[in-house]
C-alpha cells in the first residue's frame, strides 16, 4: 500500500470486533505516531491481522509485539507477508536468544597461580630491560647529535620539574631541619654534647635526607605527572600515531623530560638542605647557641665532598625516577583505569627505587670511605 508519490501510506490501527488491523508502514519514522492508539486498541482482541500492512522494521514489529503482549501474550497474528513475516521472526528472534551467561573466570591452582606470576614479572622485567636500553641508546644518540634535543621541551620541564617545587621544598627543608634539630637535642643535652647539633644535621642533610626528600617530593610531583601525561597519550593512541608519522616517542617526549629531571634534581636537594640548615640554625639560637658558633660546626663537621656526594646522588635519583615514570606512562594499558595504575606505579616504583639506590650508594660509600 503505497501513496502515488511512492511513499509507503502512512500507518493505521482498527479494532474491528475481535480482530486488530494494521495497515500502511510501521517503521521507525511512524511507529510512534499510532503507539499508544495500538496498545489501547489492542486490549481483549482475539488475533492481530497484519495483511493490509505494506512495510515494516524493527521499530514496527516492536509495536506489533507490544500490542500482542497488551491484548493477552498469546493472540495469533495472522495475514502477514513474506517480507512482513520475515522481519517479524527476526525481532522475535532476537528479543527470545537468550543472552550466553559470561564464562566464569577459570581459577588456576596454587602452582599454576605462581607460575602465572612469576612469567607476568619476567616479561615486566624484560620490557623495563628493553626501555632502559633505549632510553640509554637515546641519550647517546642525542649527545652525538644535540639537535635532536628539544631545548623548549627541555625548559618546558625545567619550569615544571624545579621552579615550581621550590616553596613546597624549602617549606619541607626548614620542616625536617627544625624536626632533626629539636629532635637531636633531647639525647644530645644528656651528655652536654649538644653543641654538635650542627654536624649531625649536617651530615645527615648533606649525605642522605636532602637528596631522598627531595626524590620524594619529585616522585610524587613529577613521576606521577609523567606517567599521567604520557599514559593519557597512550590511551588515546597518541603514541602510537608517532611512530606511524616516523617520529619517535624516545625523543620527542622522553629525552627532554630524563633531562629536566636529571638537571633539576640536584638543585632541590641543595635547596632542602639549605633550607634544612635554616631550620636547624633557628632552633639553635633559640637554644641559646650564637650563629657563628653554629657557623664553625657546620664548617668543622662538614665537608665538600658530603654535598658533592649528596648531590651526585640527586642527579642520579632524578634520572631514575624521570625514567620510571615515563616508563609507567607509555605501557599504560586501555580503559579508564590505565592512566590511573600508571600514575599510581609511577609514584610507588619511584619510592621504592629511591631506598634501593640510597642503600646501594651507602654500601658504596663505606667501602670507598666516603
Amino acid at each position: 500500500m503505497t501513496t502515488p508519490d511512492g511513499e509507503a501510506a502512512a500507518p493505521a490501527v482498527r479494532r474491528e470486533g475481535e480482530v486488530l488491523r494494521f495497515s500502511g508502514a510501521l517503521t521507525s519514522l511512524t511507529a510512534g505516531r499510532v503507539w499508544r492508539e495500538a496498545l489501547r486498541a489492542a486490549e481483549g482482541a482475539g488475533r492481530i491481522d497484519l495483511s493490509g500492512l505494506a512495510v515494516l522494521d524493527t521499530s514496527g514489529a516492536a509495536l506489533v509485539m507490544a500490542a500482542q503482549e497488551a491484548a493477552g501474550g498469546g493472540v495469533p497474528v495472522e495475514g502477514a507477508s513474506r517480507a512482513v513475516g520475515a522481519v517479524l521472526e527476526r525481532s522475535r528472534g532476537a528479543v527470545r536468544a537468550p543472552a550466553k551467561p559470561a564464562a566464569a573466570p577459570r581459577r588456576l591452582g596454587l602452582v599454576r597461580s605462581v607460575g602465572a606470576w612469576g612469567v607476568g614479572r619476567i616479561g615486566s622485567a624484560g620490557e623495563g630491560v628493553a626501555f632502559v636500553g633505549e632510553a640509554a641508546a637515546t641519550v647517546v644518540n642525542a649527545a652525538r647529535r644535540p639537535r635532536d634535543l628539544r631545548v623548549a621541551d627541555v625548559l618546558r620541564h625545567l619550569d615544571e620539574v624545579g621552579t615550581r617545587a621550590f616553596g613546597l621544598v624549602a617549606l619541607l627543608g626548614v620542616l625536617i631541619g627544625v624536626i632533626l634539630a629539636f629532635q637531636s637535642s633531647i639525647p644530645m643535652r644528656q651528655f652536654g654534647a649538644e653543641i654538635f647539633i650542627p654536624r649531625l644535621v649536617g651530615l645527615s642533610l648533606l649525605r642522605e635526607l636532602g637528596p631522598l626528600l627531595a626524590g620524594v617530593v619529585l616522585a610524587g610531583r613529577t613521576g606521577s605527572a609523567y606517567a599521567a601525561e604520557l599514559g593519557t597519550m597512550t590511551v588515546n593512541e597518541e603514541v602510537s600515531a608517532l611512530r606511524i608519522m616516523g617520529i619517535d616517542p624516545m625523543v620527542l617526549l622522553v629525552l627532554p623530560r630524563l633531562v629536566a629531571a636529571t638537571v633539576a634534581m640536584p638543585v632541590l636537594a641543595l635547596l632542602m638542605d639549605l633550607a634544612g640548615l635554616v631550620g636547624m640554625g633557628g632552633v639553635m639560637l633559640s637554644l641559646g647557641f650564637p650563629v657563628r658558633l653554629v657557623l664553625n660546626q657546620l664548617q668543622v663537621g662538614v665537608n665538600l665532598g658530603d654535598l658533592v656526594g649528596g648531590l651526585g646522588k640527586a642527579a642520579v635519583f632524578g634520572l631514575v625516577i624521570a625514567g620510571l615514570g615515563c616508563r609507567a606512562g607509555l605501557s599504560a594499558g586501555s580503559g579508564p583505569r590505565a592512566v590511573g595504575d600508571a600514575a599510581t606505579s609511577a609514584v610507588v616504583g619511584g619510592i621504592v627505587a629511591l631506598v634501593v639506590l640510597d642503600g646501594i650508594f651507602a654500601v658504596l660509600f663505606f667501602r670507598l670511605g666516603w
